[in-house]
């Protein structure tokens, strides 16, 4: 019954896809973008600031804040439902990551061939569906990781990978703090999609306030980024031929590849790993839960200001001294947490979740900056989605070793020494990329032509 109701929504998306003028109008935007917006990126009025917007939109109410963020909030009434343990409902997140990794090679593939709109607006159609197929088709538990299997692979598309590629065409002077300012989105939706789906759960049940989250997909980033989400129409090519850069085979034969991969699969072990963990960590000290839940919101509010604080310094300076830095500074973090966690203060503890989280907010930024920077536009798209994949990879690994360590040594202090190792191993594979990425001098001299 699932699969067919997946099949009978995705051959829908399909015939509506033809290329009737209607539609290809919303796709297909070189006609509607004019040269008069290929204004200077440093003034408010330039056409790629509504980009920015839209992607903070998207990614503000994207898999991560949506799924990740709220699933809490529902196991228990999941529970008293069917009788599933947490463990079995959390269980599904699992497979919806491992099947984002799997897909996420060949969401990049099609981005870069299709364009951006034609993959991210289908894929928040299926986000959206997915929500309302848990809440009224699911009936066991082999149900619900299948539609989370099928979820992760068909909305690879909302994440971050459409919205990079998006504006680093639209971005070179001012790249970095323009997907800083968009992946603040991410810390701002974890903020908020909790308290959202506490008061619609309480005001129409559980099963209703997961559908109304899948509407919310389809009334704020879907429409939002139907106006704003456009290519840059001098960047901008179906196949991406036009683009400076190298090839994805090309990109696979070069040491910075495997570097930079090697780099974000460490840092997301950690850094991921630690978020589901905050809490008990603090508890564990003698905390109260309100000053568990001070500190774990420290945490999150430090990684919105690390993607922003992280992309303006990106502009200025290398990326990889730029990660390096703040790869660092969670190595420290995570230090202090092993080290001094019997005797730390409160505020030692906030101090240890602003320096990792600062870290987390960072690794967000540099993943598209280094391929624009080091490997070009060419193949954004299917680059990006092998970067992905180590980061869903490491995010799926991290909190299950943090809660495996936990089990093992009584307490977070060893797992948090292997983290402060991990972060710092992390930060010496950056310190060995070039120090003159290869594609910044080109995108400069297109941007000053374009503008």
């Amino acid at each position: 019954m699932i699969l067919a109701l997946w099949v009978d929504f995705s051959r829908s998306i399909a015939l509506h896809m033809r290329p009737v003028s209607i539609w290809r109008s919303c796709f297909d935007s070189d006609s509607v973008i004019t040269k008069a917006m290929q204004k200077s990126e440093n003034t408010l009025s330039y056409r790629g600031w509504g980009v920015v917007l839209g992607a903070a939109i998207g990614l503000a109410f994207s898999p991560g804040p949506l799924i990740f963020g709220s699933i809490g909030l529902f196991a228990p009434h999941m529970h008293e439902a069917f009788g599933w343990t947490v463990g079995q409902i959390m269980l599904a997140l699992t497979f919806l990551n491992v099947a984002s990794a799997l897909a996420s090679p060949f969401t990049g593939h099609l981005i870069d061939r299709l364009g951006v709109r034609r993959v991210l607006f289908p894929s928040m159609l299926l986000l959206a569906a997915g929500f309302v197929t848990i809440a009224f088709a699911v009936q066991n538990l082999t149900e619900l990781y299948f539609v989370c299997f099928l979820w992760g692979i068909l909305t690879v598309g909302t994440q971050s990978i459409s919205y990079t590629k998006l504006i680093a065409g639209w971005f070179v002077q001012r790249r970095g703090l323009a997907v800083g300012l968009a992946a603040a989105g991410l810390g701002i939706g974890y903020a908020i999609v909790p308290v959202v789906a506490v008061g619609l759960i309480k005001f129409a049940g559980w099963r209703a306030a997961l559908a109304m989250l899948g509407g919310i997909v389809l009334i704020l980033p879907l429409l939002a980024n139907l106006v704003l989400a456009r290519p840059r129409p001098a960047s901008f090519s179906g196949n991406g031929e036009t683009l400076p850069g190298m090839t994805l085979s090309e990109v696979r034969r070069t040491a910075t590849f495997w570097q930079i991969m090697f780099a974000i699969l460490l840092a997301s072990t950690a850094l991921t790993g630690v978020i589901p963990n905050i809490a008990l960590f603090v508890t564990d000290r003698g905390f109260t839960a309100s000053e568990a839940a001070l500190v774990t919101s420290t945490y999150g509010i430090s990684t919105i200001l690390g993607r922003v604080l992280v992309g303006w310094l990106a502009d200025r300076i290398l990326v990889s001294r730029v990660a390096i830095a703040f790869f660092s500074l969670s190595a420290f973090g995570f230090a202090l947490a092993a080290l001094f966690a019997g005797t730390a203060s409160f505020p030692m503890l906030l101090l240890i979740a602003l320096t990792i989280g600062l870290g987390f907010g960072a690794e967000s930024d540099v993943i598209a900056l280094f391929i624009a920077r080091y490997f070009g536009q060419r193949s954004f798209g299917r680059i990006y989605g092998y970067m992905l994949a180590s980061f869903v990879i490491g995010a799926s690994l991290g909190p299950v070793l943090f809660s495996f360590g936990r089990e093992q040594f009584g307490s977070y202090e060893a797992p948090m020494l292997i983290a402060a190792i991990v972060m710092s191993v992390s930060a010496l594979a950056l310190a060995g990329l070039s120090r003159r990425p290869p594609f910044d001098a080109i995108d400069r001299s297109i941007v000053g032509a374009a503008a």
